[in-house]
Formats: structure tokens, sequence, C-alpha cells
């Protein structure tokens, strides 16, 4: 059937609608857009499809995100602020995984200082992590000992990344490593959006007994730039109540075991 030049109008109303409410809010829900629009779900769907293909938005399961390139990395104090309500529930969940005496590796991340600010009451624990910030966060507390993984400044992460990072952790082995996600997808599994993160990830990774991914749901499904280890090399993942049954699947199908912080 041909489309009238009317409909056509019509649809790059609602486009025009979608992209405005999605640059307002970030995500959208396919539901909500049906009413706000005054269409039917299906046909929410196919405008999110034909958008999608042309760069214009990601399709998540249920709706729709603003479009996440490979390359693109948030600034720490930008990243702090995004989703902080999920963070704050992601940290303290992982906190409950902590027990007195172990040793820590706590990447760099906004998620993993969530994490850090969790674990300043506890008792002596031994922690290397290549964040300034953490080591602040934890070095109140005279009870813990706290090794900063020297590296270059990377300041758009606000972290120590680089080979003398990967060189430190070759020779270490800690009972627990809490790692910051850029993205983590079934097809590539962990990444990272430069090659000195991933190379000092996947050191901390290989350091680790166990390997525990923090990550609100908007990095469930994404990938960035650099391969950093499939999904088995994971034990454990913790997100938030808003990540899907499907992003989560290929996890689960891969061993990991996938903790959902609520709250």
């Amino acid at each position: 059937m041909t489309t009238t030049p009317a409909a056509d109008t019509f649809k790059e109303e609602r486009w025009q609608a979608i992209l405005a409410e999605l640059g307002a809010q970030g995500r959208l829900r396919v539901g909500v857009l049906a009413a706000h629009l005054s269409v039917s779900e299906a046909t929410v769907r196919r405008d999110l499809e034909a958008m999608q293909a042309l760069g214009l938005l990601q399709r998540t399961h249920g709706g729709a995100v603003l479009p996440r390139s490979t390359t693109l990395e948030v600034s720490f104090d930008e990243s702090q602020t995004q989703a902080l309500r999920e963070k704050q529930a992601i940290g303290r969940r992982a906190a409950a995984l902590v027990h007195e005496g172990q040793s820590l590796i706590i990447e760099s991340g906004s998620t993993t200082l969530e994490l850090a600010r969790w674990l300043v009451e506890a008792p002596r624990l031994t922690v290397l992590t290549n964040s300034l910030a953490i080591a602040r966060e934890l070095a109140v507390n005279p009870e813990h000992e706290i090794m900063v993984l020297g590296g270059t400044l990377r300041r758009q992460s606000a972290s120590l990344v680089g080979p003398w990072v990967a060189e430190i952790l070759r020779n270490v082995r800690v009972d627990v490593a809490f790692l910051g996600v850029n993205g983590l997808s079934a097809d590539f599994g962990l990444s990272a959006p430069n090659p000195f993160t991933a190379e000092s990830r996947k050191a901390m990774i290989a350091a680790a007994r166990t390997r525990v991914a923090l990550a609100d749901h908007s990095k469930l499904g994404a990938e960035t730039l650099y391969h950093v280890a499939p999904l088995d090399a994971l034990d454990t993942l913790v997100t938030d109540a808003g990540a899907a049954d499907p992003q989560l699947a290929p996890l689960r199908d891969a061993g990991v075991e996938v903790l959902v912080a609520e709250g």
C-alpha cells in the first residue's frame, strides 16, 4: 500500500515528538509513547525501529534510549549524576558481598565509588584502587589499608590506567575485584571505551579470585570500542531493577550470577 503525503506528515510529527521527549527524558517506554501520541503500540514500535535504522535512537526492551556511540565516554563528573539512585542501590548490594579481612580491587568509576562509600565503616579491608576518589573515601577508616595503583591519569574518567597498572597487578592476587562497566553484551562481552582502560581492566580480572561487575541497566547490551573479556570471565553481576530479562539472559547462560539491587 502506498503511503499518503498526509500519513508521511503525521509520521514526521510523531518522530519529532519522540525525539523531543527522548531528549528531555533520556529513556522512553512504548506504552507511554503510544498513549501520549494517541496511536497503537505497534505503530510506536515500527517508528522506533525505523528511527533506530537511521541512528536517531537505540531500541531497548520495551522502549528506546538516546543513541550510544562505541567511542563515547562521558566525564566522571557527569557520570556521577546519571542514574544516581540505581548506582547507590548497586553499591549497597555489592557491599554485602564483602567480608572482614578481605583483599579487594575496586576499579575507578561512579558506581564503584558508591560501593566504596558503603564500605567506609567496614572492618579491616585491604583495597587496591586506581581511583583517587575511592582512595580518599576509604582512607578515613584507619583499619583500611589502601594502595593506589600508579598509572597514567585519565582526566575524563578520573582514573589511573595503562601498563604500569598491569605491571603492578601481575604479581598480585586479591579475593575480589569490583569492576566498572562501560559496556556488557552477549556478542562482545565486557568492553571499554579506550585501550588504556581495557588494559587495566584485563589486569584486574586476571589478579582476582572472584570478579564482580557493577553496572546499571543502561550498560547491559551496550558495546564500547575495546574488548576486555568474554561474559564468562565474570563471576557475578550486580545491577539494578531496571534490567530486563532479555538483557540478563545471556549473562545467566554464561554462568554469571546476577544480583538485582532493589531500591
